[in-house]
């Protein structure tokens, strides 16, 4: 591969990793108001395991900070009415 290339994949990839963390991110709130009603019951509790599978290091991140998971238990709530 010649220099110019890899540059531009390093250069691309560069871009394209910090827009994907990005997305994972904020896709956990509509996520779990796809399988929650807005009073809180479960609509689709077989899917519930394989959520917090996906996201298990998103939620060990959050339930480590006492501000995140604040922050984070209210995004998903208001996704969770919202949707």
């Amino acid at each position: 591969m010649s220099e110019k290339k890899r540059w531009k994949v390093i250069h691309f990839l560069g871009y394209v990793i910090p827009i994907l963390l990005v997305i994972y991110v904020f896709s956990v709130g509509p996520a779990f108001a796809l399988i929650t009603e807005s009073d809180g019951a479960l609509t689709h509790p077989e899917y519930l395991s394989q959520l917090k599978s996906f996201y298990a290091p998103l939620i060990w991140v959050v339930k480590s900070n006492n501000s995140l998971e604040y922050l984070a238990g209210q995004y998903v709530a208001f996704c969770v009415r919202n949707f």
